[in-house]
């Protein structure tokens, strides 16, 4: 077998996911060396203009979606701007965040799509280049009363902070066609403001559902009936066409799992295929390396002993996430199999059957290290991390197990620990059971693609 790390596009916009992807070990194999062929070109490019089309046409409640947005009047809470629309619906934008999303060339500079405000004076007190626009201001506020869609000077001595080291709004114009939305400050900056950007970053509950269902595809959460319709591509594919890549992107984000087949049964068809979207990134361990029995192995991974499901380099501070495993030599006989199973499923489960026990999971730090020797270069890595890893929401991001790579040392109570072991054996009971993964055996020219943050491997 040979692994590798991948960085992948990421389905929310075009942007790459820069964080380290470990392709892991799996099935005990030999393996089979041959010169590589050469590199493929990157196609990053085009698939970045593929995702960001693909984005914009993404399919959402017809219900939600409000035609090009005209402004009818504006008028002044104690922080916020009002806004209504032509269509009856209203919104609330907060000054502070209008300010600070200014749009004009001394904001926000365009190519990059970055921000240009500086968020303090700078320390020899001279403004910054391009004027007054380069502070950031601590506090917002309005300078007057309502005011409607008409350009109207404010009064700056009704400022109800005036006090304060703060930008006040002095004039609002909308335009005649409504599609435009034009703020002055108190200290003259002028910000401009398109009704179709306003209108997609409104804070109402309608918009923010279209931006999440935007954002990203939601993971689907599958069983043992997966083996019937495991997901695959074509290698060949894969480097002739950027829809494939897409594909592939796509049912990664949504299955955490490929199968790529076609590929030769010699090393360097990884880097082929990981630069046809991204690159290779490297751990403890290399870019790409060799898995195989070794004498004086320094990870279990290269003997012949079993190995729980789990998913890889828990230790490092930043978990890989998209692997890669390209089966090169198979072994004839029984033996050599993966096992699948999707974490965020048994995650799930345990929640709703055991949440006392899922809590303790969620809660609990434990350590995971990996200590030893790998091509003359010596590391000893930790991190401690709950088993279950979920986001401010509440929802599942990650599941760390690894029975190899966890620590002894554990930083609870005695009465603690032996709560968390009974959690965590009552998730393992659950992972096991046969409904929860499914078994299968690469070939010598698949390659299997998998997402570390989302299925558990064996």
């Amino acid at each position: 077998m040979q692994a590798g790390w991948l960085s992948l596009l990421r389905r929310g916009g075009n942007l790459l996911r820069h964080s380290a992807r470990l392709v892991p070990p799996s099935a005990r194999a030999g393996t089979t060396t041959a010169r590589a062929r050469p590199r493929a070109l990157s196609t990053v490019p085009a698939l970045c203009s593929q995702l960001s089309k693909r984005n914009k046409s993404t399919s959402v409640n017809p219900d939600l979606i409000r035609p090009r947005p005209e402004l009818a009047s504006t008028s002044q809470g104690h922080n916020t701007l009002k806004v209504l629309w032509r269509d009856g619906e209203a919104d609330e934008f907060p000054y502070v965040w209008l300010r600070d999303n200014c749009q004009c060339h001394a904001c926000f500079h365009t190519s990059a799509s970055s921000r240009l405000l500086r968020v303090a004076k700078p320390l020899d007190g001279r403004p910054p280049e391009g004027g007054a626009a380069g502070y950031a201001v601590r506090r917002f506020g309005v300078s007057g009363g309502p005011l409607t869609g008409n350009l109207k000077r404010c009064d700056p001595s009704k400022a109800f902070s005036a006090h304060l080291k703060t930008v006040f709004i002095v004039l609002l114009k909308v335009s005649n066609d409504g599609y435009f939305l034009t703020v002055v400050w108190e200290n003259g900056h002028e910000s401009t403001y398109e009704t179709d950007w306003l209108n997609e970053r409104a804070f109402n509950p309608r918009q923010q559902s279209i931006y999440n269902n935007k954002y990203r595809l939601r993971p689907e959460l599958w069983d043992s009936d997966m083996s019937q319709r495991i997901p695959r591509a074509s290698f060949d594919e894969l480097m002739e066409d950027d829809a494939a890549v897409l594909k592939l992107l796509e049912s990664m984000e949504v299955l955490g799992f490929t199968v790529v087949s076609g590929a030769r049964p010699e090393e360097g068809e990884l880097q082929r295929l990981s630069d046809r979207a991204s690159h290779l990134v490297a751990s403890n361990y290399g870019t790409t390396f060799i898995v195989k029995d070794k004498k004086d192995a320094s990870n279990v991974a290269y003997t012949s002993e079993g190995l729980d499901l789990h998913c890889d380099l828990v230790c490092l501070h930043y978990k890989p996430c998209v692997q890669l495993l390209h089966c090169i030599t198979q072994f004839s006989g029984d033996g050599g199999d993966s096992i699948l199973a999707d974490s965020h499923r048994v995650a799930v489960q345990m929640r709703e059957l055991h949440p006392q026990k899922y809590r303790l999971l969620t809660d609990v730090l434990v350590n995971f290290r990996d200590v030893g020797v790998d091509n003359g270069f010596q590391y000893d890595i930790i991190a401690r991390r709950p088993m279950i890893s979920v986001k401010a929401n509440g929802e599942i991001k990650t599941v760390n197990m690894s029975t190899f790579g966890r620590d002894s040392h554990f930083g609870i109570s005695p009465k603690e620990a032996i709560g968390w072991y009974d959690a965590y054996l009552t998730f393992c009971d659950l992972l096991y059971r046969p409904e929860n993964h499914f078994t299968f055996k690469l070939v010598p020219d698949e390659i299997l693609i998998m997402d570390n943050l989302l299925s558990l491997r064996r």
